[in-house]
Parts: structure tokens; sequence; C-alpha cells
């Protein structure tokens, strides 16, 4: 699925998986960082697409006529244009015909005009409107610790993890009556901070965080000591001496395409489709 993009906006493409190369038989594959400097001043240099970068590197450019920019293993990059975003390995058009193999990618939009922000005010008035006298407030430092309180100095009560969702999606109802919006949680490091709201999305499905990790070469691992389960996951080697975090919201878009989100639903949860879901938002 194409990525359309709005000059000066930001956009994240990430490297996945596969390898290829500019030439079957005389090179080997390498992935979307290119070939070395060795290797590279090898090859026939006027096969070059651009110039100043390494032969292989994968290329990104706005629109049919934009100027190739290079994207590599990937990131967050800035859009130098609007229009649709094409990515390409760095070898001339007229010597494609020796190349082999492929790369895969995850790309995502900024999401700006599906996610809109919540304040302490917001949280306030809905608690008054609900008769909680004194509005809001917060009973320690993290997300989960939101409240309402009486004048008498009793707190709303949650009974389990999942009503704080609740509760915060009937904030964002309140604060955006027009649009049709559900709870997100952005961090668990924050209070009325960590939160936002989102267009009233549809379920995609639960985030395939061990394949993930597959086409990475890595194994799904999750870390005991995780203060909050639902955040614990990464992609570790068979020893794992090494270990990558992982991006839900890039896992959802690499699996159910550049209009999903990630969203978690119970950050204490250990299993991963009780704690997190993937959902559509256009």
């Amino acid at each position: 699925m194409p990525l359309s993009v709005r000059k000066g906006e930001k956009f994240t493409v990430l490297y996945v998986s596969g390898t290829w190369t500019v030439d079957v038989r005389n090179f080997p594959r390498v992935g979307p960082a290119g070939y070395g400097a060795a290797i590279d001043r090898k090859i026939f240099q006027p096969c070059k697409f651009v110039a100043g970068q390494p032969f292989g590197k994968l290329l990104g450019r706005i629109g049919e006529g934009g100027t190739a920019f290079p994207v590599g293993t990937g990131g967050t990059l800035t859009a130098p244009d609007s229009g649709t975003l094409f990515l390409r390995i760095n070898d001339a058009d007229h010597c494609l015909g020796d190349n082999g193999g492929e790369v895969s990618v995850a790309m995502a939009g900024d999401d700006d005009d599906v996610r809109h922000p919540i304040s302490r005010q917001d949280f306030d008035d809905y608690c008054r409107d609900q008769g909680y006298e004194e509005g809001a407030v917060t009973t320690g430092s993290d997300a989960y610790s939101l409240r309402c309180k009486n004048s008498d100095g009793s707190l709303q009560v949650f009974n389990n993890p999942e009503d704080i969702h609740n509760f915060v999606g009937e904030v964002c109802q309140s604060a955006y009556p027009d649009i049709g919006v559900i709870d997100r949680l952005i961090t668990m490091k924050g209070t009325y901070s960590a939160w936002e709201c989102m267009n009233r999305a549809s379920y995609a499905g639960v985030p395939d965080l061990q394949g993930w990790c597959e086409s990475r070469g890595l194994a799904l691992s999750h870390r005991a000591d995780a203060k909050y389960a639902a955040y614990g996951w990464t992609c570790a080697n068979a020893d794992r001496t090494h270990s990558e975090g992982i991006s839900v919201g890039m896992v959802c878009k690499s699996q159910f395409g550049q209009d999903s989100l990630d969203r978690v639903s119970n950050v204490r949860a250990e299993d991963i489709g009780d704690a997190w879901d993937c959902r559509y938002v256009r």
C-alpha cells in the first residue's frame, strides 16, 4: 500500500527483512544499507542511481520526478515534498537486469489527523460533569493513577485494569463529541500527558510480535524484570547477547497496512493478545 506524505511531514520507514544484490553473478546479497566501500568500488560506477551513495542502498523519493534520498535501514525522515513515497535500490534503471532478491519494509505516516490531544482540563471537566466535585486527581506518577474525586475525599473505583481505558475513552468522547474517538495510551511514564484520543477504529487483530522478530533473524523474548509486562517484549538472538526493542506500531503497519495503529489495553497483561491490539483508523 503506497504512503502519501505532505511536505515537512515526519514519516517512518523501517527495514523488516530480506536481502538483494545489484549483480547476482558477481556480488553477494546485502541488506538495505548497501555494500561496504571495498565491494562498492569494484562495481561499475556509472550504474549508480545516486552517485554519492553505495550500491545496494535503499533509496526513497517523493513523486515520480522527485529527488532521491538515502533511506538505508530506515528511521524517521522528513518529507522534502508532497506526494507518494517511492522506494528503490541504488542501481540505475538500465542496470537492473542482473539484480536479485528483495527487501521488506514497514512504512508509517505521522497519523496526526487521526490522533487528538487530551488535557488535564478535559479530565477535570469530565469528572465534574459526572458529579465528582473535586474533579480529576492523580494517586501516583503513572498513566493508570488518574481518578475522579468526591468532596468527601473518596475516589472513583476501578475494579480491573481495563476500567482506566473505559474512563479515558469517556473523557475522549466528552472532549471530541463530534468525531467519535477512543482512548490511546502513549506511555506509562506520565499521568494526564500519557494519554491521547484517536479516531474510533475497527479491530484489525493481534500484533504478530513473534513473526516480526523472526523476520529479523531473531526470536521473541520477554524481560522478566519489566515494570509493565506489556512493554517487556523484545527480539533477541539465541544467547540473548543482542536484543532489539519492538515498535508495536510498526508491527501493526507491516501486518495490517499503513492505516492501522497499535493500542495497548492492559499494560500489566503478560499475554500479547490481552495487552495489545491493532486498529484500523481510516
